[in-house]
């Protein structure tokens, strides 16, 4: 009974020792081996790491697909503006009434014409014009780039010893008392305006006086015709009261 037990212990024992000999092996590697109880005993691969997490039951989810990259809508405040295009200023309409030009100015040894009458002379010395008497143009100069509307003005609405009488002729507006202004050019038409007294010595001192002042403001402004003011009055307007 004694030897049956003794085998019976001795079993156990071996049994035991068998059961714990795999641990004691591992606690006791002297190469610094896996211990006893790790996941794998085989060596690891190379270029394999060995998951520290435990594997998931189940179905491997798929990876999520990668977000498309984000672009921020251009917003109305971060729209770039287009640069206005410079425009051309269209032309203004011209301001009702009279539109005045500059006057032609003289330039060295330049001048223009004042008108005198020849009387009586039937258009031998010049236009014939009024009652048989000649429209003569007296040659006058300047200094340079002065008025020349005024310049001619001036020789004509001189006293009586001016350029008419050095040249022997006859200026009807000699026994007026005028003076000059201003004038321009409206389109084609030279504009003047005068003030003062206007006095014709007769009948045919009217179409003197008319053509004296309009062919010498035609001649010095390059004019196709003149409008003659005297006060804001027209001198036709005048000419035909008297």
């Amino acid at each position: 009974m004694r030897i049956g037990r003794g085998v019976k212990c001795t079993t156990a024992i071996a049994a035991l020792w068998l059961s714990l000999a795999p641990s004691l092996a591992g606690c006791a590697s002297p190469d610094g081996g896996a211990p006893a109880g790790s996941r794998s005993a085989w060596p690891a691969s190379p270029g394999f790491i060995q998951s520290t997490q435990e594997p998931v039951a189940g179905p491997v989810p798929a990876p999520l697909p990668a977000p498309p990259p984000y672009v921020n809508a251009p917003t109305t405040a971060s729209r770039p503006t287009t640069a206005s295009r410079p425009t051309t200023a269209s032309p203004q309409e011209p301001a009702s009434g009279s539109v005045q030009m500059p006057l032609p100015s003289t330039g060295e040894s330049t001048g223009t014409s004042v008108y005198f009458v020849a009387i009586g002379d039937g258009g031998s010395h010049g236009m014939r014009f009024g009652c048989g008497d000649s429209l003569v143009a007296v040659h006058v100069t300047a200094p340079s780039g002065s008025d020349v509307l005024a310049m001619a003005m001036g020789q004509l609405l001189a006293p009586p010893d001016g350029a008419a009488s050095r040249a022997g002729l006859y200026n009807a507006l000699s026994g007026s008392a005028l003076r000059y202004v201003s004038g321009y050019l409206d389109g084609t038409t030279a504009v003047v305006n005068l003030s003062g007294s206007l006095h014709a010595g007769g009948v045919c001192d009217t179409p003197r006086i008319e053509a004296q002042l309009a062919q010498t403001a035609v001649a010095a402004t390059g004019a196709s015709q003149a409008e003659i003011y005297i006060d804001g009055n027209a001198l036709t307007d005048l000419l035909s009261l008297r």
